[in-house]
């Protein structure tokens, strides 16, 4: 017999008891997944977020599947984490103690390189194939993604993400000295 869809309870108690019971059964599987893909200091905390997600999810439409559906917002609970990471600089945090990196001054030699730099880079990037130049550019100067570019070349984000890692290998070989 297939298991019948679960509806969040309206009430504020009720549904409070509900998740606890969903923590207490799906909690222990999702500690391992998170265990596996994050530090194990932060997996009450990944743990806490997918439930906290739960409590406050608007919808009353009924959950056909729990666990699937639990995990799914398990991992997006750890995309937004590690977003979140890389926007903050998470874990690149010079010690309080380390010396401060000197800052080099604005000089009319160091505006000379930054110029030929980007001469150099944009020679480059016009010499990619055109297709590989295409993904490139979409991807890093409009900010598209993967699936958007695919579409708009035909091609699938596979492919692209391919082209565009290909570019960036290309591009830096050629800046190396």
């Amino acid at each position: 017999m297939a298991p019948r869809p679960q509806r969040p309870p309206a009430d504020a108690a009720a549904r409070a008891e509900e998740l606890g019971a969903w923590l207490e059964h799906h909690g222990p599987a999702l500690r391992v997944y998170f265990s596996k893909r994050a530090p194990a200091s932060d997996v009450d905390d990944l743990v806490q977020d997918v439930f906290l997600r739960l409590q406050v999810r608007a919808s009353d439409a009924p959950i056909e599947n729990v666990q699937g559906y639990l995990f799914r917002v398990a991992a997006h609970v750890l995309v937004d984490r590690r977003r979140h990471e890389g926007a903050r600089g998470y874990g690149r945090i010079a010690p309080l103690d380390a010396a401060p990196e000197p800052v080099e001054e604005r000089s009319p030699e160091r505006t000379l390189i930054a110029k030929q730099d980007y001469s150099q880079l944009i020679l480059a990037i016009s010499r990619l194939p055109p297709r590989m130049r295409a993904a490139f550019m979409f991807h890093r100067f409009e900010h598209m993604t993967y699936p958007a570019i695919a579409r708009r070349m035909g091609n699938s984000p596979d492919a692209v993400k391919q082209l565009v890692r290909k570019a960036f290998e290309r591009l830096a070989s050629e800046r190396l000295p």
